[in-house]
């Protein structure tokens, strides 16, 4: 726990105890202490200030785990590449639209997506967007169905795998040391150490919280590497 104990306006003090807040003021009546607020132009109030700092090897731990939940969920998706129904989703029309308002997508086998337009009269505008993707993925309309098109997948191939290997690499390598990305470990661990940053580093508590903070950052930057090695495995087999 640190402990700061602010003499106004000048000293600071820190120490480790209770997790509270908690002030101590000269008592009411005091002629002696009112004479000193009149020269002084204000109190000897001794505020106490008692911080846990082991909170932030807590945030942390959560906020590391959520990373790497978050990458696991992000690899699985970027493995399945054009199989993923999800492929499309993300698409735009001219009109601002997004694709899922228009159409939805399921696999189809392994070998196939089956895309189901809401309206048959927006057929043709769904066709034109998906081909427009540079996909090189080219829709059939299933014969006798408006709202149908079927989206043939090609087989993988050993360049297409290490393309795919390549954007896991570059989705990790995101989670793990992007700046301006709030899930990252980088982001995180650069924001916990802001916080921290006005504390007396040569506290005994502060030096052994900041190493495990150290610590914790490199095991999930570990973490982070063992997803990538298994999505890889994954991949490239």
């Amino acid at each position: 726990m640190l402990k700061c104990l602010r003499f106004t306006p000048t000293q600071t003090r820190y120490f480790y105890k209770s997790s509270i807040l908690s002030k101590k003021k000269p008592s009411k009546g005091s002629s002696k202490n009112k004479k000193d607020e009149t020269t002084n132009g204000a109190s000897d109030e001794e505020e106490v200030i008692l911080i846990d700092v082991k909170q932030y090897v807590n945030e942390a731990n959560d906020r590391y785990s959520q990373t790497l939940e978050l990458l696991k969920k992000r690899l699985n998706e970027a493995k399945q590449g054009k199989t993923n129904p999800q492929i499309f989703d993300q698409l735009k029309f001219p009109n601002g639209s997004v694709f899922t308002e228009m159409a939805s997508t399921s696999a189809r086998g392994k070998n196939s997506l089956l895309v189901t337009v809401f309206d048959p009269k927006e057929t043709k505008n769904v066709i034109s967007l998906i081909m427009g993707a540079n996909l090189n993925l080219n829709p059939e309309r299933i014969p006798n169905n408006e709202q149908q098109l079927k989206i043939a997948l090609p087989p993988p191939t050993k360049e297409s795998r290490l393309e795919l290997a390549k954007s896991l690499k570059q989705i990790t390598e995101d989670f793990k040391n992007s700046i301006s990305f709030k899930y990252s470990l980088g982001f995180i661990r650069r924001d916990i150490l802001n916080k921290m940053k006005s504390f007396n580093k040569k506290e005994n508590e502060v030096t052994k919280v900041l190493k495990t903070l150290e610590n914790t950052h490199k095991d999930y930057v570990n973490k982070l590497q063992d997803q990538l090695k298994q999505a890889e495995k994954s991949v490239m087999n």
